[in-house]
């Protein structure tokens, strides 16, 4: 397996998408972070600071769509059919590529709550916001990079199972912001294991950022996403061996 993930890594980094929505991904962390501070006169309180720092999250949006994007584009491109050769389990394949993915994602989390840190702690000492813990502050972050980590490896699911690149990346879309919310107005109980949902639990938002409702523990979020995503690549695993490729 060790094999198989690096050689999905190297794949992975050599192509420009990558480096585009990982750049992409920075940008907008950034852009929300310096926006959010500079325009808001009013003294944050712990909810406004918990939130803020929580935006280094915002990174998992775009690497859940690399994932989604790079599983799907090995079949586009045809490089699916060399790595069955040499890996012909599928299951291999498809968990390879969500590990790849998970890595490549957890990285690229990891540089956007470093400058989240850089930039954000000390605006925030300058403005006289309320402090959090630093164990409080580093839970935010690390929830942030284990968000980016499991958002990549499902979009890599995703795109493994739909094994078109258009149709998966729209698909994430729409149910984030379409179907996600319709169901959470429409079945009690659905948000707190909504995608939404997971994303502010494991991210460390405030529940205010979530109407106020209760939240799962970061650790029982983070399992449901991990059930989901098992989902996604087994199902891959299982059509793709039906499939010619």
């Amino acid at each position: 397996m060790t094999r198989v993930v690096s050689a999905e890594l190297l794949k992975m980094r050599t192509t420009r998408t990558f480096w585009g929505l990982a750049g992409a991904a920075l940008a907008l962390v950034m852009l929300a972070v310096v926006l959010v501070l500079a325009l808001t006169d009013d003294r944050f309180d712990e909810n406004d600071v918990r939130s803020l720092l929580s935006s280094a999250g915002g990174a998992g949006l775009l690497m859940l769509i690399l994932g989604a994007v790079f599983s799907a584009g090995e079949y586009r491109h045809g490089t699916i059919a060399w790595t069955l050769l040499v890996t012909p389990v599928r299951l291999r394949v498809a968990t390879g590529q969500a590990l790849a993915s998970a890595l490549a994602g957890a990285a690229v989390s990891l540089v956007a709550a470093a400058m989240t840190a850089v930039v954000a702690l000390p605006w925030l000492g300058a403005k006289d916001a309320v402090s959090l813990s630093s164990g409080e502050v580093l839970g935010i972050f690390a929830g942030g990079v284990l968000y980016g980590a499991l958002a990549a490896a499902f979009g890599a699911g995703l795109g493994a199972l739909l094994r078109n690149q258009v149709v998966a990346v729209v698909l994430v879309l729409v149910w984030l912001f379409v179907v996600d919310p319709t169901l959470t107005a429409l079945v009690d109980g659905y948000d707190i294991i909504s995608l939404g949902g997971l994303q502010t639990s494991i991210t460390g938002g405030s529940e205010e950022d979530f109407g106020g409702d209760d939240l799962l523990p970061v650790g029982a979020a983070a399992l449901v996403w991990l059930a989901y995503t098992a989902v996604l690549v087994g199902a891959a695993a299982l059509l793709t061996s039906r499939r010619d490729i």
